[in-house]
């Protein structure tokens, strides 16, 4: 039988809420922030990486996707874990071996080391960050879930864009004569607040471990199926575009979906209430569940590859430096979290049409992107990118915790965690997914024109997923409409 969801904020703290509940938000919504933040400040850095490490480009690259690798394998893992032990303390733990790990990428004295570091610091953030989904759905009642979503998009772009900001500008400044060092030394302050926050937060059974009545078994063998499947289809697609797709992705790739069949076999004939798996299957009974994460996929495919060719095109088409390509995603990242913050009660009003408008708004603004290229000098290009830019973070901000919203909705409190998990997996999976494929479009119209025509070919692209997206978008609406009120994501 499942847990009824559960809501510990007091009433009135919920309708209006006092400092110790703006404080526990605060403290949590450092975890997406942290996060993402360390997904992006590394590639600012990579050059001067190489450099002082005295590294080739393919370790360089293992710092970066060491981290990503790590954190999307151990995500489900780690939410099951906080349904297991508790959320809180798991969201502690997560935090303290972040800055941890932090601190020992900052010490590296080798490459190899700082790589070792990287993983740890993924799987560090892969304990952490399933929490705060998973603590949003139970600290909060379902009506306040989504204004709350919109301020975990927020901290989400916030973390994204300061990444390349900030880490050009601490490249650019040289704090302490740190060099590459301060980009691992910030995250020092934000998970001591974080740490110190936490003790804000309740520590009843849905903040804890599971109520007594529904008590969650540990799955080893789901854990290393999973495990194993996940950086088995991860890898080929990092690092497959950059090596020409040599013959090892291929098996590695078949022996990927070999794993993640016998995972959800093995998964299939675990007890049907769930307490005994790693992923209950009873979730993908759920509209919203089943059809969110398919729609997760499409959105972050064309997320992660808008990034990535925008940041080719800004820093090797038309040369800005990287504090100069930062600083040009800083009105997108605004756009971004103020439209996650008005989502909630923008869909509210109007209901799902404006979610259907949002990825309309996303295909507006990369098309309008093209109209600036060729024309006027590189600043002028830059500046003439801008409104298309604003269009798509206005359009990635409206969906992005509505999204999420969707795809959690209705699921059992004692599966939350798991359930958060697979969401957040299937987005690191699906940015994968974008990087490898939008980016073997754009390389591959790079090899026989100019930059220009590359951009182009990976714009029409990504033109391509969001259609899909909007499609998948139209198909969960009806969907999570025609499901019983007490499952319904979207009006």
């Amino acid at each position: 039988m499942s847990t009824p969801r559960q809501t510990l904020l007091p009433k009135a703290t919920a309708n209006r809420p006092d400092w110790r509940s703006r404080a526990a938000l605060g403290t949590i919504l450092l975890g997406p922030y942290l996060a993402m933040l360390d997904l992006f400040i590394v590639n600012i850095a990579a050059p001067s990486i190489q450099t002082q490490l005295h590294a080739s480009f393919a370790s360089v690259q293992l710092v970066i996707s060491g981290y990503t690798v790590a954190f999307a394998m151990l995500l489900v893992t780690g939410g099951r874990l906080g349904d297991m032990a508790g959320r809180r303390r798991m969201f502690v733990i997560g935090i303290a071996c972040f800055a941890l790990t932090s601190t020992a990428c900052a010490l590296a004295p080798s490459v190899g080391v700082l790589i070792a570091m990287r993983v740890l610091q993924g799987l560090s953030a892969a304990l952490m960050l399933p929490q705060v989904l998973a603590l949003i759905q139970v600290l909060y009642p379902p009506a306040e879930q989504r204004r709350i979503l919109g301020f975990y998009g927020a901290a989400m772009s916030c973390g994204s864009i300061s990444g390349q900001v900030l880490g050009g500008l601490l490249i650019h400044v040289d704090v302490a004569d740190l060099q590459w060092r301060a980009i691992f030394v910030v995250n020092l302050p934000f998970a001591l607040v974080a740490l110190a926050g936490a003790v804000l937060l309740p520590s009843g059974a849905g903040a804890g471990a599971s109520p007594p009545g529904a008590p969650v078994r540990f799955d080893p063998v789901g854990t290393l199926l999973l495990s194993g499947a996940v950086p088995l289809l991860l890898c080929p697609l990092v690092f497959g575009a950059q090596y020409d797709w040599p013959m090892w992705v291929w098996p590695t790739l078949a022996c990927s979906a070999l794993m993640f069949a016998l995972f959800f076999r093995w998964e299939s004939g675990l007890s049907g209430d769930g307490s005994g798996a790693l992923l209950p299957m009873r979730l993908f009974r759920l509209p919203g569940f089943a059809g969110g994460l398919p729609t997760v996929i499409a959105f972050y495919c064309g997320q992660t590859g808008f990034y990535l060719v925008l940041a080719f095109y800004l820093q090797d088409g038309i040369h800005l430096s990287p504090l100069t390509a930062g600083l040009d995603f800083l009105p997108l990242g605004v756009v971004f979290a103020t439209a996650s913050l008005l989502s909630r009660a923008l869909v509210d009003r109007f209901g799902h049409r404006v979610l259907l408008c949002a990825i309309a708004t996303i295909v507006a603004g990369l098309l309008l992107m093209l109209l600036g290229l060729g024309h006027g000098s590189h600043a002028d290009q830059a500046l003439r990118m801008q409104p298309g830019l604003l269009l798509c973070g206005l359009g990635q901000g409206l969906v992005l915790p509505s999204l999420l919203g969707i795809s959690l909705r209705g699921v059992p409190a004692d599966q939350v965690g798991a359930a958060s998990g697979a969401v957040l997996m299937t987005s690191q999976v699906a940015g994968a997914l974008g990087v490898a494929g939008v980016g073997a479009v754009f390389h591959s119209a790079l090899g026989t024109g100019a930059y220009e025509s590359a951009f182009k070919a990976g714009v029409i692209a990504l033109v391509v997923i969001e259609v899909a997206g909007f499609l998948l978008l139209a198909r969960l609406g009806r969907r999570a409409a025609a499901a019983p009120d007490s499952q319904r994501a979207i009006k």
